[in-house]
């Protein structure tokens, strides 16, 4: 309804409407650069959930490496219990002095001290694995079985394929089309739109329902927002390129160190697993030349002490092998959710 001073009062219903015949290609660069994003935010989504499996990963080997020093300091304070009685029973008959049962009895307060802690850093793991899992009940994760590491080319190989390199390079594209975009602003456009009146009051002479315009725009100076826009756009693009270019260089060295790690891991736990039998080797001498007065009390004990701390050791360089074995698949972009 319009009404203007000294006029009669018009009345119109219409339906109006309007078709870009051309626009310079604008919705089509549009929808590419949109799908683009979109692809690139599913290839940092899959990403995300990779990194999502490493941190629920360290905290599953965390509470088994946690629940294994705690069986380690719990079976050391039995051997510790076993050799004060054996130095009680000594003593008894004169082969023993009381100073070494006190120094046996120290150290079983410091293995306690020992199983104690181990018990509190397990309490700890657990509420971490809760926390990445989201479940409430207390777990025992079981050791895991993961296959032999391949060679480093086979990684890189894979490494090249990772999704947020897949993004980077999704990302670059919808900048190309972006810059596209800019670059046809300064195109012309065909738009075509119309009107069909059904109540018009009053009804001009000739009367007629219907109009429609045919409207070509060229763009002739825009003050310089048209190239600010472009060089704009080109900036980005180059932008997304020089990222697309650091996240490969990344992934490989990603895999180089994860690699590295894994490997020297493997050395660590190959060396302390020998050390180990090397040591339980010289803990059973130890007691056998003690009961003969070969060496003392605290020989035996430095001996039981070896054992234990290599078999913390060893079992501290198992988690560590398995976990950079984790961080190398995931390095490598491979899902590992199966």
């Amino acid at each position: 309804q319009y009404k203007q001073q000294d006029t009669m009062s018009l009345s119109k219903w219409y339906v109006y409407g309007s078709y870009y015949v051309f626009n310079g290609m604008r919705d089509y660069l549009n929808a590419k650069a949109a799908a683009a994003k979109t692809g690139a935010a599913q290839m940092d989504l899959e990403r995300a959930r990779q990194q999502l499996y490493q941190s629920a990963a360290a905290a599953y080997l965390g509470l088994y490496l946690a629940q294994q020093q705690v069986l380690i300091h719990g079976s050391e304070v039995d051997v510790t219990t076993a050799r004060i009685k054996e130095l009680k029973a000594r003593a008894d008959i004169g082969r023993s002095r009381d100073s070494e049962v006190v120094a046996a009895q120290s150290q079983l307060a410091q293995d306690k001290a020992g199983y104690l802690s181990s018990l509190s850093a397990e309490r700890q793991a657990q509420e971490t694995l809760k926390f990445a899992t989201g479940l409430d009940a207390d777990l025992a994760p079981a050791e895991l079985r993961l296959p032999s590491a391949a060679a480093l080319e086979e990684y890189q190989k894979l490494a090249a394929l990772r999704p947020d390199i897949a993004a980077r390079r999704r990302s670059a594209q919808a900048y190309d089309y972006l810059s596209d975009l800019q670059s046809h602003s300064l195109w012309p456009t065909l738009e075509v739109y119309g009107d069909y009146y059904a109540v018009r009051r009053p009804m001009p002479s000739p009367p007629y329902r219907w109009d429609g315009t045919v409207l070509l725009s060229v763009p002739l100076f825009t003050g310089g927002a048209a190239k600010a826009g472009v060089d704009a756009a080109r900036a980005a693009r180059r932008s997304a390129l020089l990222a697309l270019e650091q996240a490969g260089r990344q992934a490989k060295s990603d895999v180089r160190a994860a690699f590295d790690e894994h490997y020297y891991s493997l050395l660590q736990a190959a060396a302390l697993a020998e050390a180990l039998a090397l040591a339980q080797q010289n803990a059973r001498y130890q007691q056998q030349d003690y009961k003969l007065g070969l060496v003392t009390n605290l020989d035996v004990l430095s001996a039981l002490n070896t054992v234990l701390t290599t078999k913390l050791s060893l079992a501290q360089a198992r988690a560590e092998t398995d976990m950079s074995l984790i961080k190398l698949s995931i390095a490598a972009g491979m899902d590992l959710k199966q």
